[in-house]
């Protein structure tokens, strides 16, 4: 199990936070989901679905999601670290 909060880009009004939340809802191996207004937490089972596919699902939900810090999410080795 896995837990992540998804920043937003744009704000989201309550109409706007609880589609995003159905539509993550709605994802098999999700668990958990609570969204604000400026972020989306989700906790799901990484066996069943990934961070990928949960950002990819706010993306055709029509939510902006900021784009991960350098460092989280798979790694292409070619800063050694």
């Amino acid at each position: 199990m896995k837990s992540e909060t998804l920043s937003l880009l744009n704000p989201l009004d309550q109409d706007g936070a609880a589609n995003a939340a159905r539509a993550l809802a709605a994802v098999k191996g999700v668990l958990k989901v609570s969204a604000e207004s400026a972020a989306v937490n989700v906790e799901f089972d990484d066996d069943v679905t990934s961070l990928q596919e949960l950002r990819a699902t706010l993306q055709r939900a029509g939510v902006s999601v900021k784009k991960p810090a350098h460092g989280e999410g798979m790694c292409c080795g070619s800063c050694g670290s």
